[in-house]
């Protein structure tokens, strides 16, 4: 399912009646948020504050779920998966509270938005003591902005998870954004997995990376571009990258261009290859696509939008 071109206007207006009316999941209280980025392959739980233009993180934890495999597999969630879920969501929300966070919310993404039973998973999370909501495309757009921009103007971000890849920009009037579903783990798939000639699937992969990137001019021309969900690919091709560190599109084609000359062989062996070659490519393409030179990465997850989003809100 890919949207593109959409412009989402006035949306601070939006955010705040939908804050006030408490048609979404906007957390409020302390000023310590404790937020769980529900993915289709983790779950993030995170502790956070963001006030005068700071994000601080007091903790995060990670717990490998595949809930976009299991839905893959079965065409919706299935009861084993519901029942881990469950006992996941318990165990982050007593961490939560010991955390002097006890009111923890959660966002789940793209293999929620696919699976036809997704409703009932913010059933279970209520009975877990957790507020969930579903998020559209627009709305994972929009947290996505956040975590990469914190809330500031005239930004570039592009989101990779392992399903979904989010494309998104503001300037003065509007936020615009295509969502695709090239993520990391249905584009390893898709084109590496089974592939024995590397050079040709890197093609495959850039080619259909250009389709979508031509429903997106509307990222060129920003005063930065910043990647989320690209730490992995500093962590397995590169050393390992600090928040906020510029990789540079010279040194990104050098690996890429090096990655392609030797070939598989070990490569596969490599591990976390299949999470850290895709973004690679998704880097590469994106940064020559839309004129970018530089890209900085952020080790900031999803969840973090909405302490971003709460902290901004406090301000106001």
């Amino acid at each position: 399912m890919i949207h593109h071109g959409h412009s989402i206007a006035g949306w601070p207006v939006l955010l705040a009646i939908l804050l006030v009316t408490g048609s979404s999941c906007r957390p409020s209280g302390s000023q310590r948020v404790c937020a769980i980025d529900m993915g289709s392959n983790s779950f993030r739980r995170i502790v956070g504050t963001f006030a005068d233009g700071a994000y601080t993180e007091f903790r995060i934890d990670s717990k490998t779920m595949g809930v976009g495999d299991d839905v893959e597999a079965n065409g919706r969630i299935s009861e084993p998966k519901l029942g881990e879920i469950e006992e996941t969501l318990r165990g982050f929300a007593t961490a939560c509270r010991e955390d002097g966070a006890p009111a923890p919310v959660a966002v789940g993404t793209a293999a929620f938005r696919d699976a036809p039973n997704g409703g009932r998973v913010i059933e279970i999370a209520s009975r877990a003591g957790v507020r969930m909501e579903i998020a559209t495309e627009q709305r994972e757009s929009e947290l996505a902005y956040l975590v990469g921009s914190l809330g500031r103007d005239g930004y570039a971000v592009i989101d990779n998870g392992s399903r979904s890849i989010e494309l998104v920009a503001r300037g003065s009037d509007a936020t615009r954004f295509v969502v695709f579903n090239l993520g990391y783990r249905i584009a390893y798939d898709q084109f590496f997995l089974h592939s024995t000639d590397l050079s040709a699937a890197i093609a495959y992969f850039r080619d259909r990376l250009l389709q979508e990137a031509a429903k997106a001019p509307f990222m060129a021309g920003h005063s930065k571009l910043v990647g989320v969900e690209f730490m992995e690919m500093a962590e397995v091709l590169f050393t390992p990258a600090t928040d906020g560190q510029v990789f540079t599109l010279t040194e990104l084609k050098k690996m890429l261009d090096e990655i392609g000359y030797h070939g598989f062989g070990p490569l596969k062996e490599t591990k976390d290859i299949d999470r850290a070659l895709p973004r690679l490519v998704v880097a590469v393409t994106m940064m020559e696509t839309f004129g970018y030179s530089e890209m900085a990465l952020t080790s900031r997850q999803l969840g973090a939008g909405l302490i971003i989003e709460a902290g901004m809100h406090r301000g106001r």
